[in-house]
């Protein structure tokens, strides 16, 4: 199954001066409940953005509770499923998307989430209510974002996905992402669709929508990859552009700027297999991954994710604040994608998508 994760690869990280942080890796630290032996088993998605997201949120753990973790890759639903049957899950942490965290509840293949232990260990109040579930808290959420070329538009750029496709305000080559998600919430907000009645989505008006802005969008970029080099090559002049690739070109030096309004973020959750072999010690994970300690690191080596600790913007300077896609200001004007809708509907949609992509 395509995902956008799975063509992900490592951005460069915003360089970002944070209050200074001690963190201790001493075994000392952990809380009694929090000990234990033996290895977990973390499925996610590879690359070197795992390796940073290690650092930030769980590189400390096994030195703090005697419990070491072991990584594969790639999270997949069907296979999952396949190790049900069998009665042999090697798994015991998935960093699942949305979807695929919905498809596995669905099959009933996931345990759930022990916010008991959870809490005892990072106040309830500390952490972002809408991404914690059932059967899943959140990892990251990776966005789209309006972007533009600074030489053509010194002045600055749109600032929300109408203007995006004011081609007299705003002349230019135009890209979008080709997947339907998030181009049908795309099409629906340049309709002057309010971000809080997407939901649930009327096919027919966001096909209409998309009938819109079709005729103004010169590329659709099929893997995100192809930021990097449209953005270096100057071959377009706006973007509905994926933010870590965007931010990490404009760190580099190259003539863009991005605004956080109205981006559109897609959350994934760090989830537990039914049956896996260490359940006691994936419950005390993938509370670890959500401390305020991992979430400061985590500033700094991916300080394009939203982070489910969101007490970790209470310090921060409102200067810093603005860069950062999570802080309440920016993730305020953000658009979240409903998972369950496109779980629900995301069969029919994608059907009609290809038809409607071909003929553009």
């Amino acid at each position: 199954m395509f995902t956008k994760r799975m063509t992900l690869a490592a951005a460069s990280a915003l360089v970002i001066a944070l209050p200074a942080l001690a963190i201790s890796a001493s075994a000392q630290d952990a809380p009694e409940a929090f000990k234990g032996s033996g290895t977990l088993i973390v499925n996610n998605w590879g690359g070197p953005t795992v390796g940073k997201m290690h650092d930030a949120w769980y590189g400390d753990f096994p030195a703090a509770t005697g419990i070491d973790i072991a990584f594969t890759s790639v999270p997949d639903v069907a296979k999952l499923q396949i190790m049900a049957q069998v009665g042999n899950i090697e798994w015991d942490v998935v960093d699942f998307e949305g979807n695929q965290m919905l498809m596995a509840m669905k099959e009933g293949l996931l345990e759930p989430i022990d916010y008991d232990l959870l809490y005892s260990l990072v106040p309830k109040e500390d952490l972002d209510a809408a991404v914690l579930t059932e059967y899943g808290v959140g990892s990251v959420a990776f966005s789209t974002i309006i972007a533009w070329n600074t030489e053509l538009f010194p002045e600055g750029g749109p600032k929300d996905w109408v203007e995006f496709f004011d081609t007299d305000a705003f002349p230019g080559r135009r890209a979008l992402y080709a997947n339907p998600k998030p181009a049908l919430e795309i099409a629906m907000l340049a309709a002057g669709k309010a971000p809080n009645t997407l939901y649930p989505m009327d096919i027919d008006e966001a096909f209409a929508a998309l009938n819109a802005i079709g005729p103004k969008v010169d590329l659709w970029v099929e893997k995100t990859s192809q930021w990097d080099v449209l953005i270096q090559n100057r071959e377009v002049d706006l973007m509905g552009s994926s933010l870590a690739r965007t931010m990490a070109q404009i760190q580099a030096g190259e003539p863009y700027a991005l605004t956080y309004n109205q981006s559109i973020s897609e959350q994934s959750y760090w989830t537990i297999p039914k049956g896996a072999p260490n359940v006691e010690n994936a419950q005390k994970l993938v509370a670890w991954t959500v401390r305020e300690e991992g979430a400061k690191r985590a500033l700094e080596l991916l300080p394009y994710y939203g982070m489910t600790n969101i007490a970790v913007y209470d310090d921060l300077a409102p200067e810093l604040k603005a860069e950062l896609p999570g802080a309440p200001e920016n993730a305020a004007t953000a658009h979240r994608i409903d998972a369950q809708w496109w779980f629900d509907n995301g069969a029919e949609v994608r059907t009609r998508w290809l038809d409607w992509l071909s003929k553009q």
